[in-house]
């Protein structure tokens, strides 16, 4: 654990975690039912990031009516606020973390209800590891490793989540570890302890909507 103290571990983040069955379909109606207010969050915030151009451009050429664009900050501001914190969106900020603990899996949606848990899994409440791999075509960055993701089957002794699924981009961040690094410690801490890990290959690249549509229903 010393090296992990000296390395701390940043979380990673995940497009989707299933708990269980039936967590998974209030999740996923509680996300449905809040579709509309997503819709205006994304008008809202579309609509001042036009605005913006607009007045930047009018300033940038000292045109006549720069001072009138000017005018239209604050509204816009007052806007942008609105659909930040008034409005919900489409993530639901999943966090997966590697602790002294074992493995912190967050759920946290703002004002959808229905999302809002935390697990801490001890290691020796992981009965096994499976490790998917969908190969990625698509560069998301210049430059940059073509974006795959991971699918992460966690097997485990507790009686209301048998089967934890969490899915995410394999897609490193300055601020965050990325998934494969997470699985990568993972799978290392579940060897050292006698652990099943089982690593295989998905098909070619399909989005978390489409990994998430093969999991069986309750």
């Amino acid at each position: 654990m010393s090296a992990n103290r000296a390395r701390p571990c940043k979380p990673a983040r995940a497009e989707w975690i299933r708990f269980s069955p039936a967590d998974d379909a209030s999740s996923h109606a509680a996300m449905m039912a809040n579709l509309r207010p997503v819709l205006w969050r994304s008008v809202l915030l579309g609509g001042c990031a036009l605005i913006l151009a607009f007045v930047l451009q009018a300033v940038w050429r000292d045109v006549s009516y720069a001072g009138e664009a000017v005018l239209l900050l604050l509204p816009a501001l007052v806007i942008w606020i609105v659909g930040l914190v008034l409005l919900p969106d489409t993530n639901l900020s999943f966090h997966v973390e590697i602790n002294d603990a074992g493995l912190l899996l967050r759920r946290v949606a703002r004002r959808l209800p229905g999302h809002e848990r935390e697990l801490q899994l001890a290691p020796q409440q992981i009965r096994e590891l499976e490790v998917v791999s969908y190969a990625g075509p698509v560069d998301v960055y210049r430059g940059g490793p073509p974006m795959a993701r991971l699918e992460l089957l966690l097997h485990t002794t507790l009686g209301d989540c048998p089967l934890i699924r969490v899915v995410g981009m394999d897609l490193p961040v300055p601020q965050r570890w990325s998934l494969r690094q997470i699985k990568d410690e993972l799978s290392r801490r579940c060897t050292l302890a006698g652990i099943p890990v089982a690593v295989r290959a998905g098909p070619s690249y399909q989005a978390s909507s489409a990994i998430r549509a093969q999991w069986p229903s309750a």
